[in-house]
């Protein structure tokens, strides 16, 4: 099945109208190296979360469990001496609606933030 060309061989060793009917393949994309501006899209936000420091594993547990690859990342800082932790969630629209039930039946105590679009870059 596999032949083998030899060096030679060369499209201007073809007749010329077999030649003109032969062209190189068209490229997906253009060959140009700029990049073209992107329109914002509101598909991911950002959701701000506070818990006490003894529920972090809880929480984690929840948003990882509701989310799975869904959650874009994930970011936690301690605050009011380590008494508390703040995140910031990075998800898609579609998972936030069912995070926020899930966290408001597994911690009442939780305190919900903003939740903010996120512009592309």
């Amino acid at each position: 099945m596999n032949q083998v060309i030899p060096a030679a061989w060369r499209f201007s060793s073809l007749p010329a109208a077999v030649s003109k009917k032969i062209q190189a393949p068209a490229l997906p994309f253009s060959s140009h190296s700029y990049r073209q501006p992107t329109l914002p899209t509101h598909k991911d936000f950002m959701m701000r979360i506070t818990v006490d420091a003894a529920s972090v594993a809880e929480l984690r547990r929840i948003i990882v469990g509701t989310c799975g690859d869904l959650m874009i990342y994930m970011r936690v800082k301690p605050v009011d001496h380590a008494s508390k932790m703040k995140f910031w969630l990075c998800l898609s629209k579609g998972s936030i609606d069912a995070v926020i039930g899930n966290i408001m039946r597994a911690l009442p105590q939780a305190e919900f933030g903003r939740i903010t679009p996120l512009l592309p870059a």
